[in-house]
């Protein structure tokens, strides 16, 4: 008999370059093999209201682009050399956190989906987010 397991893995991006993202996400979209079933052909697609709008707000919102950058396939791949487990579906959300600073958006991170630390003042919390932050910026400092 199969059991079926939820993995959730959380990602955390900081964009550097809203521009740079923005037009990365344009190439890709604007290649992509998109259509409809009412617009078969890519062009079409494209050229369409719903792929206008698409390309509108990949354009003007970071959370649009990023998203459309993300590559399901990779995501289900990291089952592949897994033995006896496969992937079977992917659920994708991209959300932005809250908070001006790394750190904050770190925060925000712990806190995502876990409606029980709302509103809760950890000072545990305050540092690990001070802990991964210095991590990341370690290992910022090693890459340069």
């Amino acid at each position: 008999m199969a059991k079926f397991m939820l993995i959730k893995i959380g990602l955390m991006a900081e964009i550097t370059d809203a521009g740079a993202l923005r037009e990365a996400a344009l190439k890709h979209f604007d290649t992509a093999d998109i259509t409809s079933d009412d617009h078969p052909d890519t062009a079409d697609w494209h050229a369409s209201e719903v792929g206008q709008e698409d390309r509108r707000q990949i354009a003007t919102q970071d959370k649009t682009a990023l998203y459309h950058l993300i590559e399901p396939a990779k995501v289900n791949g990291l089952l592949d050399d897994v033995p006896a487990a496969k992937a079977l579906s992917l659920r994708l959300d991209v959300d932005e956190l809250e908070g001006t600073t790394r750190r904050e958006a770190l925060r925000a991170f712990l806190r995502h989906g876990r409606p029980e630390l709302a509103g809760v003042d950890s000072g545990e919390l305050d540092e690990f987010a001070a802990f991964l932050d210095q991590e990341i910026t370690n290992r910022d400092e090693a890459h340069s």
